[in-house]
């Protein structure tokens, strides 16, 4: 696990700032949704104060050493590309070829990035083939390495130099998610124990935006309110660039007759407030939780 921070400055009360997370991408894959994935980073890159966060598995680290999951067949097309040795060379480390070809979709956005996190597949990579993956990856994108999991806390400064924070916990995620149940209760666990914001997790391929959790409380001083402050947490998984019947051989997520998912983005919008009080039932509450909304992205 890992603590970040990330001091952003805005104009005023009225701008916005977005948060991207990408994760699930499996570069590498044969159904591999590449096009959307790069309409979806353009449109990031388009985007004013929008910021990104990596969610594990952006290259599918599939290798023959993974003698459960590797199949020739299941590998994209591109990777393929060239004369013989050419191609020959690219079999000899296929993550690194996955590796350089999502860094180079990623490059016009890597001075947006928070900070990157570890998924399943990297993991497997590292035990199977001794392979840091991640951390060479990191070190391209001049990205923080957030390892398997991370806190991330973002400090919203605008020229006043008034400033109000949103915390992010970020894990790539754990467990099957075939059944409509599943999902919801993964979150459940997460948000029994983690006190932040925004809870963001993957791992399962779903996009699915859950309902704020709100969190009862009282100030820890001064006078008592009428009644009960509350904030709430928000929480989500990202989805994935997975096609998941993709026409053609053989794929792992056809093979394991895993449900159709779509190709749909998050994108979170945060409004800061002004530190200010208000007055509520007679008495002064503080407002200076910001705004936070979640929806899909229209990248398209």
């Amino acid at each position: 696990m890992e603590l970040a921070e990330k001091r952003i400055e805005y104009r005023d009360n009225s701008t916005p700032i977005y948060i991207y997370p990408i994760g699930d991408v499996h570069m590498g894959a044969y159904n591999c949704a590449e096009g959307h994935f790069r309409k979806y980073v353009d449109y990031i890159k388009k985007q004013k104060n929008a910021y990104w966060i990596g969610g594990g598995d952006l290259c599918d680290c599939i290798v023959p050493s993974d003698a459960s999951r590797y199949d020739v067949r299941s590998l994209a097309d591109w990777i393929f590309t060239g004369d013989a040795m050419t191609v020959k060379e690219a079999l000899t480390d296929i993550a690194k070829q996955e590796r350089e070809r999502v860094t180079e979709i990623l490059w016009p956005i890597r001075d947006r990035c928070l900070g990157l996190i570890a998924g399943n597949h990297e993991e497997q990579l590292m035990r199977r083939s001794y392979n840091a993956h991640h951390y060479i990856m990191c070190d391209a994108l001049k990205a923080p390495n957030l390892t398997d999991c991370a806190f991330v806390r973002l400090s919203l400064q605008n020229p006043s130099r008034v400033v109000s924070t949103v915390v992010i916990f970020l894990h790539h995620g754990f467990g099957g998610g075939r059944t409509p149940g599943a999902e919801p209760n993964h979150m459940a666990r997460l948000r029994a124990f983690i006190d932040a914001d925004i809870i963001l997790r993957g791992h399962s391929h779903s996009f699915r935006i859950e309902p704020p959790q709100p969190i009862l409380c009282i100030p820890r001083k001064g006078s008592l309110p009428d009644e009960c402050n509350q904030r709430e947490i928000k929480s989500a998984n990202w989805g994935c660039w997975l096609k998941s019947y993709a026409r053609g051989p053989s794929t792992y997520d056809s093979r394991m007759a895993y449900p159709a998912r779509t190709l749909t983005a998050l994108e979170i919008e945060i409004k800061p407030r002004k530190h200010k009080k208000k007055t509520v039932a007679g008495r002064g509450v503080d407002s200076r939780a910001p705004l936070i909304t979640m929806r899909e992205c229209s990248y398209e």
